[in-house]
């Protein structure tokens, strides 16, 4: 045997088999379940444990299914929520059960759902306040630090991206998509004295209508918005030949981000602070024959 220490062998005469969930009877003796039964009711051991007497509970006690064809019965009571009647197992879910009416479902309905309803309202309600109170903050010099953070931490909080981009190389924006693939009209200006400076601008709190997305501080601007095209679903056809190209906005002037250089990194944006780490902006179509004939120090903004 593989496990001889294991298990003991049956003491009936005429057995001796081994045994690894042996019977002890008060009588010291060993027996397999089988002869223990045996043992017991010979009568022969006056210690052997007396079987005891099992009284089922009367006819009216048992619980008989209500199934037509069944007549199967429990000793516990098994009802239907729909119809309160008794099944067996075998037919509890049963499909003779009248359906729920429509006032009724509906009631049931409203009750699991009005609590999701109050919870968006006040979660909607509460979501306007933070904002308008970011808003405050950031008119004041001395909040401006607390409330952009504030700011940034809620877009962290519900942003995607690609999980390959270390957390110390993210960079996070809102994006507002594009309502339509037709090509909006532009506004070129040559004169830097017309220009309104990002210095001038404050961060736009509201979230609404937009898509919190985290990008790579190394990689291109191309590579940005092709990542970003991705992240929110957009249609992207910059590396095809056609009129329509996309390219990247500040939702707060219009301005574009690089409309010509699509190699230039996004930490040098950055930097620069043509880009602001939280802004919202705006990914849109344009006319790419009207890129054709830029100066390398022209400023194109969209014209809202």
């Amino acid at each position: 045997m593989e496990f001889p220490t294991l298990g003991e062998n049956c003491q009936y005469p005429g057995c001796n088999q081994t045994d690894f969930l042996p019977l002890q009877c008060k009588c010291a003796k060993v027996f397999c379940r089988e002869h223990f039964n045996t043992h017991c009711l010979s009568g022969e051991c006056e210690l052997a444990p007396q079987p005891k007497e099992v009284n089922l509970k009367k006819d009216d006690q048992i619980f008989k299914c209500s199934e037509k064809s069944c007549n199967k019965g429990n000793v516990h009571e098994m009802i239907c929520s729909k119809c309160n009647k008794h099944f067996c197992v075998e037919h509890r879910f049963h499909p003779s059960c009248p359906e729920i009416d429509d006032e009724t479902l509906a009631a049931k309905i409203e009750q699991f759902e009005a609590p999701k309803r109050q919870f968006r309202e006040a979660n909607k309600h509460l979501q306007g306040m933070i904002t308008e109170n970011i808003r405050k903050a950031l008119q004041s010099s001395a909040k401006v630090k607390t409330a952009s953070k504030i700011h940034l931490m809620r877009i962290k909080q519900k942003a995607s991206g690609p999980k390959s981009i270390p957390p110390s190389d993210r960079v996070y924006f809102a994006i507002k998509k594009p309502t339509n693939m037709d090509a909006k009209p532009l506004k070129i200006l040559q004169d830097e004295d017309h220009l309104i400076k990002l210095g001038t601008l404050v961060l736009e709190p509201d979230l609404k209508d937009t898509v919190p997305v985290f990008i790579s501080t190394k990689w291109s601007l191309g590579r940005a918005i092709d990542c970003i095209c991705e992240t929110c679903n957009i249609r992207n056809d910059n590396n095809k030949i056609g009129n329509i190209k996309l390219r990247l906005f500040r939702q707060l002037d219009g301005y574009c981000i690089s409309p010509t250089a699509m190699d230039i990194e996004i930490n040098e944006l950055v930097n620069k602070e043509i880009l602001l780490e939280g802004d919202r902006l705006l990914i849109e179509y344009i006319d790419s024959n009207s890129l054709a004939s830029l100066d390398e120090n022209a400023h194109v903004f969209l014209v809202v």
